[in-house]
């Protein structure tokens, strides 16, 4: 009778930090969200779905390589941190933040390195022979570097359960890309695009700095081959990571490309604002796992029981906030869309009502998907993102080719 007293004490303790959790979270992403949703109206309104097509290619580019170079440090350093946080001391704590923040600086300059040196074969393959375009991917290098640093200094936060600041670097992002953003679009239109992709990611990175130094003091030696191997666990995982991340940046730039390459950019744009869309709502939802429930899973991995009503708990809450909340955003799309976006983007309703739906199935399905994370096993989880990154690509295409933009939509919800 104890025993099963204490488990039901253990569930509703989960249920509750969870609710507590998702509240937080929750809303920090729906003022993030909101903040998106003004952004994405703007932006829409004026430089249209081809601006948005464009926007597509240039940060899905850029999110490739990164993922290409980053090692994944936003899982890898975490489930380490996480660890060290939960069962050693200041000192060692202290060691490992430093190894993490040197390991991102290292990434990210090898990232702008790549992206330097590989920015005329880019341009050339996605706008052709254009030297207006080159010189911009050129001066859109540093963004790898900011965008490395920045996901270091929110593994630090993320793994030593410093949560009111990953919502506060939530906040910031959001606001940081709208105020930047906009003004750039309605002074400079299409040729905005540029500074104010680069004017973010270094507000961004600044933003993650001042939160994460505030406790830890910001330490490096990227150069340092005996404090790099205290990194390789993270380095090895980090790796094993990178096809995985390449296959998921590829598989939606080739998207992408290829919607560009069979329709045009408006094609393209419409793909764009409906994939935002899918994932706008969720979002929301799911930061509470990356923040909190992620750490604590990694740190509890050993202990099955306590593992298992950690996980069922997840799944359960998750289940029941979110299928009201997805099928009535489903039903209010047709008022939404034209609101968030503008009138020129109606074509793209049914296509993401359809793949909305699938997000139901994807909330029972995201809690478990950290267990391969959380225990280490890049195997497991690189065969589950090849499948899924190939299934991606085939599903959608086929159905584009076949019944249109309701075939985009389709091919999405099969995914699910």
């Amino acid at each position: 009778m104890n025993e099963i007293g204490s488990k039901k004490v253990n569930n509703d303790s989960e249920y509750q930090r969870t609710i507590k959790y998702l509240g937080i979270f929750g809303g920090a992403q729906g003022i993030s969200m909101f903040l998106s949703m003004v952004r994405n109206k703007a932006t829409s309104v004026l430089l249209g779905a081809a601006g948005l097509g464009f926007i597509a290619l240039y940060n899905r580019t850029i999110q490739m390589f990164s993922e290409c170079t980053n090692l994944s440090l936003s899982f890898s350093a975490v489930r380490k941190l996480a660890d060290v946080y939960e069962n050693g001391d200041e000192k060692e704590l202290l060691s490992y933040v430093k190894v993490v923040r040197s390991i991102a600086l290292l990434t990210g300059l090898s990232g702008m390195l790549l992206f330097f040196l590989f920015s005329p074969l880019m341009s050339n393959l996605i706008f052709g022979d254009q030297e207006y375009y080159l010189r911009r991917f050129l001066m859109l290098s540093p963004v790898l570097l900011f965008m490395a640093v920045a996901g270091g200094e929110l593994a630090v936060m993320r793994g030593t359960r410093e949560l009111n600041k990953v919502a506060l670097y939530t906040l910031w992002t959001a606001v940081s890309s709208v105020v930047i953003a906009v003004p750039l679009y309605y002074f400079r239109g299409l040729g905005g695009i540029f500074p104010a992709i680069f004017l973010a990611a270094f507000l961004q990175m600044t933003g993650a700095l001042y939160l994460s130094t505030r406790r830890y003091r910001y330490r490096v030696s990227p150069f340092s081959f005996s404090l790099l191997r205290k990194g390789c666990d993270m380095i090895k995982m980090g790796a094993g990571y990178i096809y995985s991340s390449i296959m998921t940046s590829f598989s939606v730039w080739f998207i992408c490309k290829s919607l560009s390459d069979m329709a045009d950019d408006t094609v393209t744009g419409y793909f764009s604002a409906a994939f935002v869309l899918i994932m706008l709502l969720p979002s929301v939802l799911f930061a509470a796992l990356d923040s909190d429930y992620y750490p604590r899973l990694s740190g509890v991995l050993g202990r099955r029981e306590e593992r298992n009503a950690m996980v069922n708990g997840q799944i359960e809450v998750h289940v029941l906030v979110q299928a009201p909340l997805i099928l009535g955003f489903v039903v209010l799309l047709p008022e939404f869309l034209p609101m968030l976006y503008s009138e020129e983007f109606l074509p793209a309703l049914q296509m993401t009502q359809v793949a909305m739906l699938g997000m139901m199935f994807h909330a029972m399905a995201y809690p478990i998907s950290f267990m391969p994370l959380s225990a280490g096993d890049s195997l497991t989880f690189l065969v589950q993102e090849s499948i899924y990154n190939a299934a991606l690509v085939l599903l959608v295409l086929f159905g584009y080719e076949c019944c249109g933009l309701y075939g985009l939509g389709l091919g999405m919800l099969l995914l699910r």
